[in-house]
């Protein structure tokens, strides 16, 4: 067959991206991290999964989606179970905030059917039998995931298009964060009901465009001014390891009151993560606790160190 006769040849310009090589490479690369996790079970055959209460509340309906029924846990100050499992157990465990290889290593020496949410630790590398990605939380992409795993699902699916979620990154280019932010919101409810399907031509191509090395020494950087200037106010004892790269700076405090007012000085902060009202399964005093208390301060590669004094000034 004469590939050219397939290949678009002259017209208009295209975007300039796909030149560098991806990051996970033997991954599967999908179309959300919600759906690597799916393509996980679905590889495994899981009917029952121990899950944090202490996540994203995406992570419980995927898993409610494939069947599975859920065995929940709490965590302790060092974000690691309060319990334990039995050696046969599948075990999902999150990389919180990226800052957690040490205690990863710990539970996969002691469970071997560990997985992990590595949606806030896109650079770590797989641990357990399985790891999933959400590469959209660290780089400005329409959507995107990645599941590495020891096992392959048999099911085939179909190539996802991610054009139609571009207009929240380009308006912030034009016009700022806030004249995007609806379509941002529009853009992450358009993932609840999407099938899994392979990653869009689009999202491969743009993170194929991506410094992949420069991104990561910024966030060390920027996370280590932080905690250099933070940690004795800091409530949680944080020590990353040389394999951690963060997705933020997590900063416990008791004054409740901060998070409106970083919000207020245009330092827009999440809640990881906000309840879940329609699902009582999902509660828990503590973790409600860690996600009121934990202040997650921006430090990715749009700043620099002029933009981590200004943060702490307002501190």
């Amino acid at each position: 067959m004469n590939t050219l006769l397939s290949k678009e040849i002259g017209g208009y310009f295209s975007l300039e991206c796909g030149h560098t090589p991806l990051y996970h490479q033997n991954g599967i690369m999908l179309n959300s991290a919600r759906n690597a996790l799916r393509y996980i079970i679905k590889a495994y055959n899981i009917k029952e999964i121990a899950v944090p209460y202490y996540t994203c509340p995406v992570v419980w309906q995927a898993i409610q989606i494939e069947g599975c029924r859920i065995i929940p846990y709490d965590i302790d100050d060092k974000f690691l179970p309060q319990q334990e499992f039995s050696s046969e157990i599948f075990i999902l465990y999150n990389n919180y905030f990226g800052i957690c290889h040490k205690n990863i290593v710990y539970l996969a020496q002691k469970y071997k059917n560990l997985i992990i949410d590595n949606a806030q630790a896109f650079y770590a590398a797989k641990q357990g039998i399985a790891s999933f990605y959400s590469p959209r939380k660290f780089f400005g992409l329409p959507d995107g995931g990645i599941a590495i795993c020891d096992k392959e699902s048999k099911e085939q699916f179909e190539v996802s298009t991610s054009y139609n979620l571009c207009s929240h990154l380009l308006k912030r280019h034009d016009l700022g964060a806030e004249s995007g932010y609806k379509d941002f919101q529009q853009n992450e409810d358009s993932f609840i009901e999407q099938p899994i399907q392979y990653m869009s031509l689009l999202t491969r191509s743009l993170m194929g465009n991506i410094d992949y090395e420069w991104v990561k020494n910024k966030r060390l950087e920027n996370f280590s001014y932080l905690h250099r200037t933070l940690k004795e106010k800091n409530n949680l004892c944080i020590n990353i390891s040389e394999n951690d790269v963060p997705s933020v700076y997590p900063l416990r405090i008791e004054d409740l009151s901060l998070r409106q007012k970083l919000i207020q000085n245009k330092i827009f902060v999440a809640k990881y993560w906000p309840k879940e009202e329609n699902n009582a399964c999902m509660a828990s005093i503590r973790a409600q606790t860690l996600a009121d208390t934990i202040i997650p301060l921006p430090i990715d590669q749009r700043y620099d160190v002029e933009d981590m004094q200004y943060i702490i000034q307002r501190i």
